[in-house]
């Protein structure tokens, strides 16, 4: 976040900052537990320079704090630097003996921020928590990897900004960016030998102990796993962060799978992990109110996921046992490198299932070995590493694009002089045109760029509310046509635009007019949205927080915090508080105020938005002149609520868990709405060839009499079906004293299975039954075992598992019935003659 202010682009006036902040990654995940310090989540407290104080002070104020404020032993730290900083090398020589100074390798003692961009050598300071901790190896140092030396402190001294080349550019001016992980301030403060020993985890592993039955002195790494992965889990929902399969909703998916799994080992088959967002709230509650008053939602989302992945586990050890039955009953890969089992597993297939499944390694490798196979550890970890390379290489950074082009102009031109509030045109200067990221001094007929004025009238695009489009003439005759207004730098507008006549150049004198009848239809939508979320909120409940937002001339999307689909009753309630409210002609009134007074006021912040000190605030005042809504917001808005008009919600949908999506019209786009569905009914009550009030009634009697050709049709092919029962009958084999029939039928319907597969049991009296149905190149069977050899141990269901592995589909039931698929249907007279060879 403080990029800008490291290049000197920034125009925040203060040089120093402190702060404490809420981080998150994986990078040690698999170390996460095992060690006394690695975490998932952790809070890094830091403090920086941007041209102030540099390498003198950052050293003398770090032991300072660590030595008199926190009380640490002297002798107990050390410091590292980075082996050609001889600048910090004299400055420690000061302060600890030469003996405790020492010199590392880029690898861990040289910052980067990217490949490009401010970088710079480091300094930790290291804690010594004592030789019991140590590896034991001959030349174990503060060097080390193990868990003896604690790294507490990281000095950056930012001082070079990389080129593309590589080379180092000294920065316009030297900074500092300090980070010490406040947990493990907190366990060597407190003289504890870990972070896990601390009261930030020590309730949360007691309750994680009480709730699986487990000692935690016995089973210490899978208790602090869980803690530490539970904990991250709540900061990232109550940060809006929800479980998906890309991005970081992924990364929340795959660390609360992990602890599941965890808690599976141990015999936990309901989910568990909401229980603890509790004692997580509780914990954090003074510096994270915000916890506490999501924790009800945070349970609900961990809840559904932990129930989703319970059955997700199910299919993978569906999946699971027909790999195995693919390698035991062929010789597809035999005695692989040095590994014991006749059968192994391959490494690819295992990562498979791994990275589809979530299918946890050790289970893999547990229940391949009670069927006497290995795995091929060694092709997973290549398959692994595969996949990593693959995703680092699809990896772009942040999202956040270059925008030191505009900071660059903004830093030269000043900042454009917005009067779109009050005006929908404006005289202006030209002070700039770009075209490709360049600066150019006009414009011809025909091309496209931007232009920068001193004062413009055209909103740009941020809030969720889309950019204006219009024109700019010049006094010489230019025209040009706006296309959009962004805002890539604060309070600096740019605006696309195509030359439709004539040249533009710098420092003429133009004319900028807004689409006047766009800008109403957005402002319409912009009001209507603060209607709809106090609506969300009175009718769902005080959890709805917006979650993002569209508003465009022609509809609004509204994205917002909801476990549930909405009701019918519910979307009529929404409607009707969002009607009333307009028809009340409420004004809309604006004002600007400190966001201090804001916050005392009531107003609603969004989650994501970055406000500055003074803000603008949107209310909307009813008769008695109350805040019927109050947001900080800096979109356009109408003048009374009554100008928007009227307001339809035209779908309400999910767009992850714990997230639901509300697209609405309102004004002239919900009357082009009711025209489009009004046609729509012409059209339909002329095909039905009945009036709009007749067309449900003649639905009705249309699906009733499609339902009565369905049972007809059903029932005229188990007719047919059944008509061919002797026909089948002669099919009946005898293996080692049991009748097997196997059959293949085609265009038969899974019912109509069902029908034959009992007429054939009652007229065999004792046996198998397997019918096969193919239907445009898809396979379903249905398998029926009598009650006599139900009794001696024979199971329809096993039959289905093992068919279905066969033809690369998935099946299962009872002993006496059971049902499943398959994609291959080459393979179907194979899997029967296999099934008969299994029964010998």
């Amino acid at each position: 976040q403080f990029k800008k202010n490291f290049l000197g682009q920034s125009a925040d006036k203060f040089t120093r900052a402190a702060s404490s902040q809420k981080c998150f990654r994986t990078s040690d995940i698999d170390k996460v537990g095992h060690t006394n310090r690695h975490l998932t989540f952790f809070e890094m407290l830091g403090n920086f320079s941007f041209g102030d104080y540099f390498k003198t002070d950052a050293i003398a104020w770090g032991w300072e704090f660590l030595t008199k404020e926190m009380s640490l032993p002297k002798e107990k730290l050390y410091a590292t630097i980075f082996k050609d900083d001889s600048e910090a090398y004299d400055l420690w020589k000061k302060i600890v003996p030469e003996s405790k100074i020492i010199r590392m390798g880029e690898e861990t003692n040289f910052w980067n921020m990217g490949p490009t961009g401010p970088c710079g050598p480091c300094s930790e300071i290291l804690y010594d928590l004592g030789p019991e901790y140590s590896c034991k190896k001959p030349d174990c140092g503060p060097h080390c990897d193990c868990d003896r030396y604690l790294e507490v402190w990281n000095l950056v001294f930012t001082q070079f900004d990389r080129q593309e080349d590589g080379s180092l550019k000294n920065l316009p001016r030297k900074n500092i960016d300090t980070g010490m992980g406040l947990e493990r301030l907190a366990a060597v403060a407190n003289g504890k030998t870990n972070v896990f020993e601390t009261d930030l985890f020590a309730p949360i592993i007691e309750e994680l102990s009480d709730i699986l039955e487990v000692k935690i002195s016995e089973n210490p790494f899978q208790l602090r796993m869980m803690a530490d992965h539970v904990r991250s889990v709540c900061f990232l929902i109550a940060d809006g962060i929800l479980p998906s399969n890309e991005g970081r909703g992924y990364v929340l998916r795959r660390i609360l799978r992990r602890a599941l799994r965890q808690g599976k080992m141990f015999g936990a088959e309901k989910p568990f992990l909401y229980r603890l967002s509790a004692e997580v709230a509780e914990i954090m509650k003074s510096a994270y109110p915000e916890l506490s008053q999501r924790r009800e939602n945070i349970a609900s989302i961990t809840k559904m996921e932990e129930e989703k992945f319970l059955e997700t586990l199910e299919s993978g050890t569906k999946i699971l046992e027909e790999i195995m039955a693919k390698y035991k009953s062929s010789d597809v890969v035999k005695n692989k490198g040095n590994l014991k089992s006749k059968f192994v597993i391959p490494g690819d297939e295992v990562f498979k299932l791994y990275d589809t499944y979530g299918f946890p390694l050790d289970l893999t490798k547990e229940i391949a070995k009670e069927n006497g196979l290995d795995i091929d550890e060694e092709g997973f970890k290549s398959a692994q590493r595969d996949a990593q390379k693959r995703s680092r290489a699809a990896w772009s950074g942040s999202g956040e694009k270059d925008l030191s082009f505009y900071s660059e102009l903004h830093k030269d031109l000043g900042n454009t002089v917005f009067v779109g509030y009050d005006k929908t045109n404006a005289v202006s200067k030209v002070l700039a045109l770009t075209k490709n990221h360049k600066k150019v001094n006009a414009l011809n007929e025909g091309e496209e760029g931007e232009i920068i004025l001193s004062e413009t009238p055209f909103y740009a695009e941020s809030g969720g509310q889309e950019g204006d489009t219009g024109e700019i003439k010049s006094q010489k005759g230019a025209v040009l046509e706006v296309k959009n207004a962004i805002k890539p730098v604060n309070n600096f507008v740019i605006h696309k635009v195509e030359v439709k006549k004539g040249t533009i150049a710098e420092d003429e004198e133009v004319t900028g007019t807004v689409d006047i009848k766009r800008r109403e239809n957005i402002m319409r939508h912009h009001t209507a949205t603060h209607l709809l979320h106090k609506a969300l909120r009175e009718v769902l409940g005080k959890h709805v927080t917006q979650a993002g937002s569209l508003v465009a001339q022609d509809f609004l999307r509204f994205d917002f915090t909801h476990l549930a689909a909405l009701k019918s009753e519910e979307i009529t309630a929404v409607e009707e508080i969002v009607n009333n409210a307009i028809r009340d002609n409420m004004p809309v009134c604006v004002s600007q105020m400190s966001l201090g007074d804001a916050r005392k006021v009531g107003a609603m912040a969004l989650f994501g938005e970055k406000y500055t000190e003074t803000v603008r605030a949107v209310a909307i005042n009813d008769e008695k002149d109350n805040h019927y809504s109050l947001e900080l917001c800096g979109g356009t808005h109408v003048r009374r609520t009554g100008d928007i008009g009227m307001f339809k919600l035209i779908s309400e949908t999910s767009i992850a868990a714990g997230t639901r999506r509300i697209e609405a019209v309102a004004g002239e786009a919900a009357e082009k709405y009711f025209r489009h569905i009004d046609n729509l009914l012409d059209d339909i009550s002329s095909k039905l060839k009945a009036t709009k009030t007749e067309i449900s009634a003649k639905l009705d009697k249309l699906m009733s009499r499609e339902k009565e050709f369905e049972k007809e049709i059903s029932k005229l092919k188990s007719q047919l079906a059944s008509g061919g029962t002797q026909d089948l009958l002669k099919s009946v084999k005898d293996v080692k004293g049991v009748k097997l029939l196997t059959a293949k039928l085609a265009d038969t319907d899974i019912n109509s299975l069902r029908d034959l597969s009992d007429n054939l049991r009652i007229k065999m009296g004792s046996g198998i039954i397997i019918l096969a149905n193919i239907e445009k190149e898809k396979l379903s069977f249905v398998v029926s075992v009598t009650k006599d050899l139900v009794e001696q141990k024979y199971s329809a269901g096993k039959i289905a598992k093992n068919l279905a592995s066969l033809v690369g589909g998935s099946g299962g039931g009872k002993n006496d019935f059971a049902q499943g698929g398959g994609k291959d249907i080459s393979k179907i007279d194979s899997a029967f003659n296999k099934i008969s060879e299994h029964l010998l």
